[in-house]
């Protein structure tokens, strides 16, 4: 009787095993060299990118496909030939198909006469969409928090917190590669 049942059992987690499908895991993670830490109650992902869409935050209690409300990180490095099309931008559209991103000339950058969406963007995302941005010398990171409703003080804080991280991790990252270079 034992043995029946272990023969059993056999077959069947080898009956299951041969049916089940693995978790896909990529063979290299898809990070920028500017990852933070998310606020707490935001779930965060970052995408391997040089030029365009390099980070999305939403509230943890929802999927990015069910929110409606998102934090979009996007990069501009004016050291570096830029791309026709941002990288990762589809995830943006998805979520704002009235709104695009483009990147911005150095004149448009300087130009304090300029908000961020007149440099960025052209339409618009939800209800509100707050725009901030921060420069450290060739690197502007432009954070658009777009929702469908209104949102708290908490979620503005929490956006800012997310921007002045991605300034300090520039300014590491930049620290690093001017130390490396002179070595």
């Amino acid at each position: 009787m034992r043995r029946q049942i272990l023969i059993f059992l056999i077959g069947f987690f080898s009956f299951f095993r041969s049916y089940s499908i693995p978790i896909e895991t990529p063979e290299f993670d898809e990070r920028n060299p500017f990852v933070i830490n998310s606020p707490e109650g935001w779930g965060y992902r970052t995408f391997k990118g040089k030029n365009g869409l390099i980070g999305v935050l939403w509230p943890n209690n929802l999927t990015f496909n069910a929110t409606n409300i998102a934090a979009f990180v996007f990069l501009q490095n004016t050291n570096t030939k830029l791309p026709r099309k941002p990288a990762n931008i589809n995830l943006f559209y998805e979520k704002c198909p009235q709104a695009k991103f483009q990147f911005s000339s150095i004149e448009k950058i300087n130009d304090e006469t300029l908000s961020i969406a007149e440099r960025y963007f052209t339409g618009r995302c939800g209800r509100t969409m707050i725009l901030l941005q921060e420069t450290v010398e060739n690197y502007n990171v432009i954070i658009a928090l777009v929702s469908a409703k209104y949102i708290t003080k908490e979620q503005l804080a929490d956006i800012k917190s997310v921007a002045a991280s991605y300034k300090r991790e520039i300014e590491k990252y930049i620290r690093q590669t001017s130390n490396s270079d002179k070595e």
